[in-house]
């Protein structure tokens, strides 16, 4: 048998009992696919359901009578009627962070924020390893903390560091976090949360889902709009400030200069020192389509920078171009941000706007309005092909959208790939 916290031996104990009735999963995707691997270790029958009739059923009211346990998938908020079903008809609803923390036997720290939770995901967990502490990554990754139980044997002296995304901490209520990082805050997912107070509360219910000792270290745009919000931040949090000496690694560039001096701090309470992160950072190399270098082609140098969703990053990508104004390429699906908010982040920083996706039309009407030049062109491929007939000379192309990719693509992975393919067409062109 799994072994497990004392705290959650009842609620183990009832999962166990209930094995008559299959549990049921809400959404399938990526947590999906880990759950399935936990519930085929564990010996646990259940069923999916899904809003796509191509990837689950429904979840009708005769189909919430088949269950006692529902285990909802990040995009499956409090408010959604299924849970809202489930929770009328007596069900337990737990979130898949929630069931995945029943089984795991390490320390979980929490690293949420707006912008920058996978690189500092990613970083702490090979500097960790580097430093013989055995490290897992998960959550709001392609490793969901489910599938990271499933397929690891993790003990009570290793450490997983669990990227979390406000949906997931919204959902939440059984996890217990070691740490909490939270790097900053800004303006996002209005499209979900719907105002930026209910966006603000999702993450800081992680606050709420922390051991009583756990260390909590937050960056300094945390407490401003905390204050704006008029939330109390507990004492005992370490805010950290953003000067941080970060030249010659991933870190240099804005906004990770404050993300880089919260894995400092966060390092120092675990005696590594700021000698050796700072070695560690300069061979580490930020997960792509983050304002990545693509080269030069005939003197305009290429940057992609696709996992840029929102206004905050844009801003950050931006701010790394101060001597010079730019060829911006962005749009994309709408997140619910007023696009009124990104006029002071292009002017006077932007060349020339190359609009594409949903927003691109809009957004292309409302700049030109604001003396900001802007053209719509639709597609990537067509940005590339009126940057070539323009004939622009020694210039920084950047692709840093500041909206959704779900407009024309699976996810800003695919959108970073087809830039890169298009820049690589490029390249070959004028080889």
């Amino acid at each position: 048998m799994v072994e497990i916290c004392t705290l959650k031996k009842e609620l183990f104990e009832k999962i166990l009992l209930k094995k008559n009735k299959p549990i049921a999963i809400l959404g399938n995707g990526v947590s999906a696919h880990g759950l399935r691997k936990l519930f085929a270790k564990l010996d646990l029958r259940h069923i999916i359901y899904d809003q796509n009739p191509e990837k689950g059923e429904n979840f009708t009211k005769d189909n919430v009578k088949n269950h006692e346990i529902i285990i909802c998938s990040p995009s499956f908020l409090p408010h959604h009627p299924w849970i809202i079903s489930a929770r009328q008809n007596g069900l337990l609803c737990l979130s898949e962070l929630d069931f995945a923390s029943l089984w795991c036997d390490a320390p979980v720290v929490a690293i949420t924020g707006t912008n920058g939770k996978t690189t500092i995901t990613t970083f702490l967990t090979k500097l960790f390893n580097r430093c013989g502490v055995r490290a897992f990554c998960g959550g709001n990754l392609d490793r969901s903390l489910s599938e990271l139980v499933a397929t690891e044997t993790l003990k009570s002296d290793d450490l997983v560091f669990c990227e979390t995304s406000s949906f997931q901490a919204e959902s939440s209520q059984l996890v217990r976090f070691t740490h909490l990082i939270w790097s900053n805050f800004a303006p996002n997912h209005l499209n979900v949360h719907k105002t930026i107070r209910r966006y603000f509360l999702a993450k800081y219910h992680l606050l709420a889902c922390l051991r009583e000792d756990a260390q909590i270290f937050c960056g300094q745009s945390i407490c401003q709009w905390a204050h704006k919000f008029q939330v109390v931040i507990p004492e005992k949090v370490q805010v950290v400030t953003s000067k941080c000496d970060a030249k010659g690694t991933a870190f240099s560039d804005y906004p990770q200069r404050e993300n880089f001096a919260l894995i400092k701090k966060f390092c120092s309470m675990h005696n590594i020192s700021s000698e050796t992160v700072l070695m560690e950072a300069k061979n580490f190399q930020k997960p792509k389509y983050r304002l990545e270098n693509m080269g030069i082609i005939q003197g305009n140098a290429y940057w992609n920078d696709s996992k840029c969703t929102n206004f905050a990053a844009l801003d950050g990508a931006l701010k790394n171009f101060p001597r010079e104004k730019v060829i911006w390429i962005g749009g994309g699906q709408s997140k619910g941000e007023d696009l009124k908010n990104i006029i002071p982040l292009l002017k006077g920083k932007v060349e020339i706007a190359l609009l594409i996706g949903e927003t691109g039309i809009i957004l292309a009407d409302l700049l030109q309005k604001h003396k900001i030049n802007a053209v719509y062109v639709e597609s990537i491929e067509n940005a590339i092909n009126e940057i070539k007939k323009t004939c622009f000379l020694g210039k920084n192309i950047v692709f840093s959208p500041a909206f959704s990719s779900f407009d024309q693509f699976l996810n800003y992975i695919e959108r970073g790939k087809f830039f890169e393919k298009c820049i690589f067409d490029l390249k070959f062109l004028h080889h």
